[in-house]
């Protein structure tokens, strides 16, 4: 279990798929063994309530340690896959793996840091957990609600809050304004 993961990124709508990346540094991660191994993970949002508990998962504990135990968070069964997903998550993914890519770069061997390997793991989101209590009136997850955090890199961690929303202009409402604007 690794709840502190941070690298991912949503990469396609239809399907629904995401991308982590982790860095397998000075060792393959158990994350990325263990995904390998199943073909199966969840990725939960954590919040920032609970984001002290999330961060004792990112100690570099032995492979045969289970961090579980040690985040204090609770093991909730997930409804698609097997591994289990974080009960105090507002929002989880249970995903299926669909391809995974071990990148090197080819001018990196650092002995504390590994020899550079980084695994990307491209994954299909099969199942969506929501907390109620998270959705706004079109019951789509307002994303202020959970209190989500971001590792920002290295120790650094943000908050989500002040949103704002831009208009996504559509090319035939706009075309003629745009040309007349360009010919100024």
């Amino acid at each position: 279990m690794n709840v502190r993961f941070s690298w991912f990124q949503m990469i396609s709508f239809h399907p629904p798929s995401i991308i982590i990346s982790p860095a397998n540094a000075p060792r393959r991660k158990d994350t990325t063994q263990n995904i390998l191994d199943t073909k199966q993970f969840t990725v939960n949002i954590i919040s920032e309530p609970f984001v002290e508990n999330a961060n004792a998962c990112a100690i570099d504990a032995p492979e045969d340690f289970n961090e579980w135990p040690l985040s204090g968070l609770t093991r909730e069964p997930s409804t698609f896959v097997k591994p289990a997903r974080v009960k105090e998550s507002a929002f989880s993914m249970e995903c299926e793996l669909l391809q995974a890519i071990d990148v090197r770069h080819p001018e990196y061997d650092r002995p504390d840091l590994g020899d550079g390997l980084t695994t990307l793991i491209i994954g299909v989101v099969r199942y969506i957990h929501a907390r109620k209590d998270v959705l706004n009136d079109q019951e789509l997850v307002d994303v202020v609600k959970p209190q989500p955090v971001s590792r920002l890199g290295d120790i650094s961690f943000g908050r989500v809050g002040n949103l704002y929303r831009l208009k996504r202009y559509k090319w035939e409402e706009e075309k003629e304004n745009i040309k007349a604007a360009l010919k100024q």
